[in-house]
């Protein structure tokens, strides 16, 4: 992400608070996204957020809906940009997306990427032997 300017930081929050979505793409991976029917106020989103414009049309009557879209280490940065001007709401999810993010971290610092170490096996009682006196 580009730096960007605090009035900038703030009219993008205005933006993803009314028309943004935060998640985690496939359950690791932190994204950002808007989509709305205006070229012009997307493209400029895009361009804070260093993202591209994709364009997808509906039959008649939708109109024609533009999104622009980041995930990983650049939606991070949105993110924490936006972070202390969104609303109570938004702020809570973007605190779960960060936090969720910062789980899914490797040893090389960069989000969305998971270690796959060995998983904690459940704890079961063994079954009685046969033959050996049994505790109670």
């Amino acid at each position: 992400m580009p730096e960007i300017s605090r009035e900038d930081a703030i009219w993008l929050a205005g933006l993803l608070e009314g028309e943004g979505t935060f998640d985690l793409h496939r359950k690791k991976y932190p994204r950002v996204r808007v989509g709305m029917s205006d070229r012009d106020v997307v493209g400029r989103a895009a361009t804070l957020m260093g993202a591209q414009v994709r364009l997808s049309l509906k039959p008649y009557p939708n109109a024609a809906m533009f999104h622009a879209e980041v995930s990983g280490t650049k939606a991070v940065a949105v993110m924490e940009a936006v972070l202390q001007h969104m609303g109570a709401r938004r702020s809570a999810k973007i605190a779960t997306v960060l936090g969720w993010a910062r789980l899914a971290t490797d040893a090389s610092g960069a989000p969305g990427r998971r270690s796959r170490g060995p998983r904690p096996r459940p704890c079961r009682p063994d079954p009685p032997r046969k033959g050996l006196p049994q505790l109670v």
